[in-house]
């Protein structure tokens, strides 16, 4: 190891972390920009590392990235635990009646199937009429077993909360949102027969989720520095040679998200809600940035929550109950798009025509995926497993876009955190808990989304 190559890069990591402090301190630029700006210097340090610095010493360099921007993803996952629960049981126990639970959760789980619906059919059509995986070499790629494949049954199951304890400290996140469930619809049954006997509970609750999300909004202050340190170690470990083999597969998933957004999220609020999609995109923003950096939409879920009650202006009974929920059960890039996608990919690249059947398989497979997919980086590609070998295509195909999927991946997350932030406007609409006077008087030019948390 030879410092004297290794420092230099160290100083201007450091000079970038202290410009992006200047830049919160000295100027009146917004958060959105100010982390867009990060990231952009995030990229430049690391493609001039991936290019310019000696092999032998890079691995050490990396590190000190990973330390910020690894570190940075760390403390949003410190929130997790205690804000999933914590803001499910406060959302179902602010509701008024068991028939607004039903409403609420009716309505939520609804949009979440029927835009996984749309989301899957897209990435087949798109994936189909750009002809994704032609000409690709297949040589040289070795089968996976099946049998070290988990079938769809065993991983419903294993959405039943056995253990809930267990479930929190293995951080898997779906048997915990049951487990919130059903605490939360057991405490609003309880509060419509004895409200005073869970009155305690209740104020402990919101006391509780007071305290998480004053911690959350010191961590959220952070996020330009650790964009930074994500986009320095991404860059730096791949550059852009991964994207040269497989130009046409990230630009196919970038183009289903961005429709998937523009059109089918942006129809969607302005048929139920009359939303502007341009305004609503200006207001999501920050969690779409945060997201499509840290590739993690559990990670993004305090920016997401906080979000949806300052910039979107939802009521915070309808944010607390959608964004944990969506951060886990709402994937339509994640399990929707992306495993329709790589099915077109392996069928073509494989040179393997596709049946009606097969094509209504991987549509229902989807669907399911999308609403079972962890929130976490990388959290699509067990659900692509599965949608191959259900179809019956080759799941070594996978191997073929693992180079690119840390791009598509961001772009995937950017969307999965935008159809969660929909999804709450639209609720709330119906249920009367949207503000569209406040949120259409916002000017998000002049306002900060830390300021506004």
């Amino acid at each position: 190891m030879n410092w004297v190559t290794i420092i230099p890069w160290l100083v201007i990591f450091a000079a970038l972390l202290v410009i992006t402090g200047i830049l919160e301190k000295g100027t009146n630029l917004t958060f959105s920009t100010r982390v867009f700006i990060a990231m952009i210097l995030g990229m430049i340090l690391g493609l001039a590392l991936h290019f310019w610095g000696h092999e032998e010493n890079t691995a050490e360099v990396r590190k000190w990235f990973s330390l910020i921007g690894y570190g940075y993803v760390d403390l949003l996952r410190m929130l997790i635990i205690p804000l999933v629960p914590t803001s499910i049981i406060v959302g179902l126990m602010n509701l008024k009646s068991q028939n607004e639970l039903k409403q609420m959760g009716g309505r939520t789980i609804g949009m979440f199937l029927t835009t996984a619906t749309i989301a899957s059919i897209l990435g087949l059509v798109l994936a189909s009429v750009m002809k994704i995986g032609k000409g690709i070499s297949t040589e040289g790629l070795q089968a996976r077993e099946p049998e070290r494949i988990v079938d769809v049954i065993t991983q419903l199951r294993g959405f039943i909360p056995s253990n809930p304890v267990s479930s929190a400290a293995n951080t898997d996140m779906i048997p915990l949102v049951v487990f919130s469930l059903f605490i939360g619809i057991a405490a609003v049954i309880a509060i419509g027969e004895k409200p005073e006997s869970v009155e305690p509970f209740k104020n402990f609750m919101n006391s509780l989720l007071t305290i998480v999300i004053n911690v959350a909004h010191l961590v959220i202050r952070l996020t330009p520095y650790g964009v930074i340190g994500l986009m320095a170690y991404w860059m730096s470990y791949t550059g852009i040679a991964a994207i040269s083999h497989l130009g046409l597969f990230v630009i196919g998933i970038a183009l289903a998200c961005v429709i998937h957004i523009v059109i089918v999220y942006g129809g969607i609020l302005y048929a139920t809600s009359r939303v502007n999609v341009v305004k609503f995109i200006k207001a999501a923003s920050p969690a779409m940035i945060l997201a499509f950096t840290s590739r993690s939409s559990m990670g993004t879920l305090t920016l997401t929550v906080s979000t949806m009650i300052n910039r979107l202006k939802v009521n915070s009974k309808v944010a607390n109950f959608v964004g944990p929920i969506g951060a886990v059960m709402n994937m339509d890039a994640c399990g929707g798009i992306y495993p329709a996608m790589v099915s077109i990919f392996a069928a073509n690249a494989f040179g393997i025509e596709l049946t009606v059947i097969q094509y209504l398989t991987i549509i229902i497979v989807s669907i399911v995926a999308s609403i079972g997919s962890a929130g976490v980086p990388m959290g699509a590609t067990a659900f692509t497993v599965i949608t191959l070998t259900t179809v019956g295509l080759p799941v070594e195909a996978i191997g073929l876009v693992a180079g690119v999927d840390f791009i598509v991946d961001m772009f995937r997350t950017a969307t999965n955190v935008t159809g969660d932030m929909m999804t709450s406007v639209v609720v709330a609409n119906k249920l009367g808990e949207f503000d569209r006077d406040a949120f259409n008087s916002q000017d998000f030019s002049e306002k900060s989304a830390v300021e506004t948390a």
